[in-house]
């Protein structure tokens, strides 16, 4: 059974990408064509929202609009999901960092993010934010690549519910209106992130991919 999910998932790398080794591609590459294919897929849903986590990647903590995963190689990842720009259907455009390892703003017709990845000795921290999903993960140099995969095809792959969101933020919007987290700016410094990982890297796994049923599209 294992052979047979690794042979799919090459056999879908493939088909994204034309090419079944990720170090082989640039980073615009893999960005171009995982991120804006706009995945039908999804595995995990939420009040309001649904999207997909690869496998490989498995849950540590879920709390509302924030979660936090981990990789088979032990790298970390924080994703926020931001209802309340979602919900006011708020713009902003990205501004280059020249200063980065690597600095792009990424659009599409009707959605817009940007990936920023700076290097700190022999790791990375990604920032990457898309549709109103912000992925953080602080990743070792040569797992670049594939958690960049793992990261566009998550955030290629969230999907809104606008009436229940609109209800949901609508009853709430005192409290989300006292959220201070912009998804719209970098962190441009990875101490908050490792905060994050240090806060629940020993807290119990909440859930996995292996636990979570697929289903295809809306």
């Amino acid at each position: 059974m294992k052979k047979v999910i690794v042979l799919l998932s090459l056999l879908s790398l493939f088909i994204v990408t034309g090419c079944t080794d990720l170090n082989l591609l640039s980073i615009d590459r893999i960005i171009e064509t995982v991120i804006k294919k706009d995945s039908k897929l999804k595995n995990v849903n939420f009040e309001g929202y649904s999207y997909y986590i690869p496998r490989g990647l498995k849950f540590i903590n879920k709390n509302e609009y924030n979660a936090y995963l981990s990789d088979r190689y032990n790298n970390y990842y924080y994703i926020y999901v931001d209802v309340i720009s979602k919900h006011s259907n708020t713009k902003h455009k990205y501004k280059v960092n020249k200063n980065a390892f690597y600095s792009k703003e990424i659009k599409t017709k009707d959605k817009f993010g940007y990936l920023e990845i700076n290097e700190y000795n022999d790791s990375y921290f990604i920032e990457a934010m898309y549709n109103y999903m912000k992925i953080e993960a602080y990743v070792e140099k040569s797992n670049l690549r594939n958690s960049l995969s793992d990261i566009a095809l998550i955030l290629s792959s969230v999907k809104y519910n606008d009436k229940v969101l609109d209800t949901i933020v609508g009853e709430n919007i005192l409290n989300y209106k006292e959220e201070n987290y912009n998804i719209f700016d970098t962190n441009k410094d990875k101490s908050d992130f490792l905060d994050y990982v240090k806060e629940y890297d020993s807290d119990e796994t909440i859930k996995d991919e292996d636990s979570i049923e697929i289903e295809e599209g809306e």
